[in-house]
């Protein structure tokens, strides 16, 4: 799945046919989800002293969500099957451009 998201709803840009269904349960919980973590961005970017956040990870066992923070309450979130191989840094900068 992949998705971008604002503070008042989502717009699914890729959903495989096999989970639509599962996302239509659970869609509105995720956003919500993605849209309180940017109240704990300045937090997490003091706390580590690295910069800006870009990107966080959740990994399960049927798949991998990266949430995309683009900021204002904005962002992309994209899944992938759990035992997807990809090269972790040109696969968040790929994500990221998305927001550009």
């Amino acid at each position: 799945m992949i998705a971008t998201y604002d503070r008042d709803g989502y717009d699914v840009v890729y959903l495989r046919d096999d989970v639509e269904s599962k996302v239509a349960s659970l869609a509105e919980g995720v956003h919500e989800e993605l849209v309180i973590r940017e109240v704990g961005r300045d937090y997490l970017e003091e706390l580590f002293e690295a910069g800006a956040l870009h990107c966080s990870m959740h990994r399960f066992e049927e798949m991998t969500a990266f949430h995309f923070i683009e900021g204002g309450f904005t962002g992309l979130f994209v899944s992938i099957d759990s035992d997807a191989d990809v090269p972790l840094a040109s696969f968040a900068e790929t994500c990221r451009a998305q927001l550009e």
